[in-house]
């Protein structure tokens, strides 16, 4: 499953809101390879620092 269309905002929200609710491992994976792929593991920090 790939996220492309996904905006890299929507991405990080998803997979906030997936931790918060304790989503699946496997899915929460998928999400934040997608994260460490597009190279915005810091925009993630920034993003969950604030909330």
């Amino acid at each position: 499953m790939r996220f492309k269309t996904l905006s890299n905002e929507a991405l990080i929200d998803i997979y906030l809101t997936a931790y918060e609710q304790k989503l699946n491992d496997s899915f929460l994976k998928l999400l934040f390879d997608e994260i460490v792929e597009r190279d915005i593991y810091d925009l993630l920090l920034e993003t969950s620092l604030q909330s």
